[in-house]
């Protein structure tokens, strides 16, 4: 999968399709903990492989090149408080053809209310499985995917995992 895949993949996201590698507007971690500037959480990121990659004025991405597979966090305000966890759910996915659930259940992630799906689709004529938490805190919604090529879903699988355990609202 090269650059230009990359972007239209992460544009089934909603997210903007500007992509800029690290560099140009810098992240800080420190020791593997990263808190987005201007978010109120922290979450730690994998060493091994995987490269933060910028995306417009939304939280980071991680791309792992060996594997094809990428992590995307995405936090946006909720106009309507009273819009369901399972509503935010389904509208990260909208667009997506031939879509699969295989899991789809409520679980906590830091003592927050959470959907976690697993589910196959099909983008560009591309088959993805992927892996997502959505989270509702106070008047955001947080978005936690991890995706790629259905042959190498499993590859990388467990660094999302560890982040999704290492993930923590800050006390503001």
């Amino acid at each position: 999968m090269h650059y230009f895949q990359i972007k239209y993949v992460i544009r089934w996201l909603g997210v903007p399709c500007f992509i800029l590698i690290l560099g140009c507007a810098p992240l800080q971690v420190k020791d593997g903990i990263l808190s987005p500037p201007h978010k109120n959480y922290t979450v730690n990121i994998p060493g091994k492989g995987w490269e933060m990659i910028k995306v417009g004025k939304e939280d980071i991405a991680l791309w792992h090149k060996q594997s094809h597979a990428m992590i995307a966090f995405i936090s946006s305000d909720i106009e309507n408080k009273k819009v369901s966890l399972k509503m935010l759910n389904n509208q990260l996915f909208i667009g997506m053809k031939n879509k699969k659930i295989l899991l789809k259940e409520s679980i906590v992630v830091d003592n927050q209310e959470a959907v976690h799906t697993i589910f196959v689709c099909e983008i560009d004529n591309h088959k993805f499985k992927v892996d997502s938490y959505v989270i509702k805190f106070e008047n955001k919604v947080y978005d936690l995917v991890y995706w790629s090529p259905v042959n190498s879903f499993d590859y990388v699988r467990e660094d999302f995992k560890s982040i999704v355990k290492s993930f923590k609202f800050l006390n503001l």
